[in-house]
C-alpha cells in the first residue's frame, strides 16, 4: 500500500524504514511503502503552556507562582529518540507522547522554581519575580 505525506514546514518528519532512516527533515512530502515504514512527525514550532505552582519559602510561606512556559524543539531527531511521535496513515499520533511533553517540560520547571523558593523568605519571593 502505497501512501503520500506532507508535512508543514514547521513540522519535522522521519520516515524510518527497516529501523533506519530513509528521509528526514522539515516540510517535506513524498509517497512510502506504508507496511514497511514508520513515520515520525515532530512539531517545531513555537508552544506556550501556563502553569500555576504552589511553592513554600525558606520560612515555610505559601507563594503561587503563575506564568507561561514557551517552547520550541531545536533537536528533533533527539527528541524523536525519547519519545514516541511516530504517526498513523491520517496524521494522528499512535501514542499519548506528543501530549506529555508540555507536562515533562512544567515538572523540571517546577522543580527548579522550587529550588530557588525554597531558598527565599516570604519578603524576598515577592520582589525575586525575575530570578525566579
Amino acid at each position: 500500500m502505497i501512501s503520500f505525506i506532507k508535512v508543514p514546514p514547521t513540522t519535522y518528519v522521519l520516515q524510518f524504514k527497516h529501523g533506519t532512516v530513509k528521509r528526514a527533515g522539515a516540510g517535506l512530502s513524498f509517497f512510502y511503502y506504508a507496511p514497511t515504514s514508520t513515520i515520525v512527525a515532530i512539531p517545531m514550532g513555537s508552544a506556550d503552556v501556563p502553569f500555576v505552582f504552589q511553592e513554600a519559602t525558606a520560612d515555610f510561606q505559601t507563594v503561587t507562582i503563575q506564568g507561561q512556559l514557551t517552547y520550541r524543539v531545536a533537536d528533533p531527531t533527539r527528541l524523536a529518540s525519547l519519545l514516541d511521535f511516530s504517526v498513523d496513515s491520517r496524521g494522528r499520533y499512535y501514542s499519548e507522547d506528543p501530549r506529555k511533553l508540555p507536562e515533562r517540560l512544567i515538572h523540571t520547571l517546577q522543580s527548579l522554581t522550587r529550588a530557588i523558593t525554597q531558598r527565599l523568605i516570604l519578603k524576598e519571593a515577592l520582589v525575586s519575580s525575575d530570578a525566579i
